[in-house]
């Protein structure tokens, strides 16, 4: 999940986050919430179906608090229903992936410390190219 600049989000302390509402028709709708040297928060709607491709984060960890829809995380090998009220955490370097179910997927994720290494990995695996 790219770094978000403090002047993207709000960084209020108070920020209403609504736990329905739509998904994309494809791809990914992006609301940065909170950025700061420390964190980074940002609400995620996925389109039906919609995967990411495996990646890890070295230098930070990321929760993944479901708040509507439902799909499928992959931590570290092992396989998690998204089901909206579930908490889900992907601690540093643990390769991870997520794929939206048939109605979408919301979330919010969560990262700390908020920033981008060039250490950060994209894995391609044979089928999650093409």
């Amino acid at each position: 999940m790219p770094f978000v600049s403090a002047a993207d989000a709000p960084n209020a302390h108070l920020v209403e986050v609504p736990f329905d509402g739509p998904v994309p028709a494809e791809g990914i709708d992006r609301q940065p919430l909170v950025g700061t040297p420390s964190m980074r928060h940002v609400m995620l709607a996925f389109a039906p179906g919609f995967k990411t491709i495996p990646h890890r984060h070295p230098g930070a960890g990321e929760s993944f608090l479901i708040l509507g829809g439902s799909g499928w995380f992959t931590i570290d090998g092992e396989r998690y229903e998204a089901l909206p009220g579930r908490l889900l955490w992907a601690p540093t370097d643990e390769v991870h992936a997520i794929e939206a179910g048939p109605e979408g997927l919301r979330f919010m994720a969560s990262v700390g410390p908020n920033e981008d290494r060039p250490d950060e990995e994209v894995l391609v695996t044979e089928g999650s190219a093409g």
